[in-house]
């Protein structure tokens, strides 16, 4: 079957996260991607994987292998004389380079952007870093818990009354990797129209910017600082987790004022669609802690399941459609190995 991107050859000498993700990605659609790697790295990356016995066998299986899917595997040592002319051949004959060193590594290979542009013009030149291959952080090595911080990611993660807190994933990595793949498709768009190569270069720093969505704009129109506020949406009062008898649930019901009366006819409240202080989104901003008030006490006399069934099963519905409410909580089969 034809792929998007099955006439395209890529270099991937990515490492960790974020260039793995990017290149998996690209290799999804069709790419022809070569992962390219030391002996020395490959070992580690085998001995830091998950460890399980197979037929009496203790064995390292690479963590997080799955960003390897899909692809080719070469081990060259780039820092002798025929690694790197075995590269440098490698590029004659690729359509991307991808790579997430710390800025300056590759130049001091003599694999840079400009030395490696002279041998194929038409190079797309991947790179992603912490902070970017410029300005005053651009030496520093980073990682996403870094990213999180200054990026003030962190400063609206958490509760209130709790410190800045990270993502429990490293998300900047996974923003980055995708933002890095489409920035990839797009330069290799732009070469088809005019022939030329180009280098990206894109920062952990820069994916958690975008993911910041309006806050920079709630700041300078209306001079709005938002901070941590748990589990509730910054734009919600009836958005959050909320306890019922045998654990806890997420609700949304403030997406707009259709899906809050559909919500309130569940709960068995429709007189709160009627009143002046709740009929409104902007009204119920004002009172979110009075509308979770409303919702903790319906939750939290009911079971997950008997809240979720509530939601998701209107009475409107027959008694056979509902049976397949619970199918959603089965936990997910495991794939063979």
């Amino acid at each position: 079957m034809d792929q998007a991107l099955d006439d395209v050859t890529v270099l991937d000498l990515g490492q960790v996260i974020a260039m793995p993700f990017c290149t998996m990605l690209l290799a999804d659609l069709g790419a022809r991607v070569i992962k390219v790697e030391s002996p020395e790295r490959g070992r580690e990356r085998v001995s830091l994987g998950v460890r399980r016995r197979r037929a009496g066998v203790e064995e390292r299986v690479p963590a997080a292998q799955y960003r390897d899917r899909n692809k080719l595997g070469v081990t060259l040592e780039l820092k002798t004389p025929a690694g790197l002319d075995l590269f440098r051949e490698l590029v004659r004959h690729a359509d991307v380079v991808t790579e997430n060193f710390s800025v300056g590594t590759m130049a001091r290979l003599g694999l840079g952007y400009e030395e490696l542009r002279r041998i194929n013009p038409g190079l797309i030149y991947a790179s992603i870093t912490a902070f970017g291959q410029t300005g005053p952080y651009a030496p520093q090595r980073g990682y996403d818990m870094l990213a999180q911080a200054i990026s003030g990611y962190m400063s609206i993660t958490g509760y209130p009354d709790g410190p800045p807190t990270r993502s429990g994933q490293s998300i900047s990595d996974y923003y980055a990797g995708m933002l890095c793949a489409f920035s990839i498709v797009s330069a290799l768009h732009y070469r088809q129209r005019t022939g030329k190569g180009q280098h990206i270069d894109l920062a952990l720093l820069d994916s958690l910017l975008v993911a910041l969505d309006n806050l920079g704009e709630r700041y300078t129109v209306g001079g709005e600082i938002l901070t941590r506020a748990g589990n509730v949406s910054f734009a919600g009062s009836a958005t959050g987790i909320y306890a019922t008898a045998d654990g806890h649930v997420a609700i949304a019901a403030a997406a707009s004022n259709a899906i809050w009366a559909r919500f309130c006819a569940v709960i068995g409240r429709d007189e709160l669609t009627r009143a002046p202080a709740f009929a409104t989104a902007a009204a119920r901003r004002d009172r979110r802690d009075e509308i979770a008030g409303i919702i903790q006490e319906w939750t939290g006399a009911r079971t997950k399941a008997a809240a979720v069934h509530s939601w998701m099963m209107p009475a409107t519905r027959s008694r056979a459609s509902s049976r397949s409410g619970p199918a959603r909580a089965r936990r997910p089969r495991r794939s063979r190995p």
